[in-house]
């Protein structure tokens, strides 16, 4: 299937969808490609070259095979650590980042947890993006190792076993808990992480979760003012997987998406 003018999607497996839906939802006509590059998986534990010959890879092969309107990068590790040395294209690749902002703007307390994968915790590039932001002094920032967690969305865990999930989660929360029991704000900030709203409401109902899905839709639609479909059709949706087809489906039919996926390679 070749569609006109999408707008394109990637990250290393399932976490795209949470920023799809949102801006699928800001933008109903436009077409897509989603492309999971599973065979990446997890981008969290690649080195920083690694990571940035794989993105820059995979931004090629978008920009070349689908000409896309606009490329995003929808996983906050890539983001941090790369985004900004990728080579100057002919498409723009917008990026997804951790809702600091937004979470102090909630929070009473001033403390919020920043939960990403294992590289983007550990990552001077995480640290320099929070001191870019020139908190006061009262906030504290506690940047937490959720790939745990991330991991529950990757292999489908959180729909088919969701006891072992509850526990996985409830011990994350409370380890975090136990580092500092004044936070009362997280950064979803890997995109796996908004598929386990309803175990963090569950466990943890006073928490505050900031998933940062619809300001990157709200980036997207602002950037394309005026290069939008005009059609009231609702737009297409290709989906593309690097490996792991058949796992990949098990899991998006569970979410309610239908399309077929095509294995490609590059």
């Amino acid at each position: 299937m070749t569609i006109d003018d999408p707008i394109a999607i990637f990250d290393s497996g399932v976490g795209s969808l949470s920023i799809i839906k949102e801006i699928r939802n800001a933008l109903p006509s436009e077409n897509y490609i989603y492309l999971a590059d599973k065979k990446h998986f997890p981008y969290g534990k690649k080195t920083h070259d690694e990571l940035l010959r794989i993105i820059q890879n995979t931004v090629e092969y978008l920009s070349e095979n689908f000409t896309p309107k606009l490329i995003v990068l929808a996983s906050n590790t890539p983001s941090i650590q790369v985004l900004h040395e990728l080579k100057k294209g002919a498409v723009d690749v917008i990026g997804v980042f951790p809702p600091v902002n937004e979470a102090v703007s909630v929070s009473k307390t001033g403390h919020i947890a920043i939960l990403a994968t294992q590289n983007t915790v550990m990552s001077s590039e995480l640290d320099e993006y929070i001191h870019s932001l020139k908190m006061p002094a009262s906030v504290k920032i506690i940047k937490w190792n959720a790939s745990r967690m991330v991991e529950l969305v990757e292999t489908g865990d959180f729909l088919s076993n969701k006891e072992k999930s509850r526990q996985i989660i409830s011990e994350e929360l409370s380890l975090l808990n136990e580092t500092d029991n004044m936070v009362d704000a997280i950064t979803l900030s890997s995109t796996h992480l908004p598929f386990l709203n309803e175990y963090f409401t569950l466990l943890r109902p006073c928490l505050h979760l900031i998933d940062p899905a619809k300001i990157v839709a709200g980036k997207v639609k602002r950037l394309l003012e005026g290069n939008l479909r005009t059609t009231a059709q609702k737009g297409a949706l290709e989906i593309l997987a690097t490996q792991g087809k058949e796992s990949l489906e098990t899991i998006i039919k569970r979410l309610g998406i239908q399309e077929e996926i095509h294995e490609v390679r590059f």
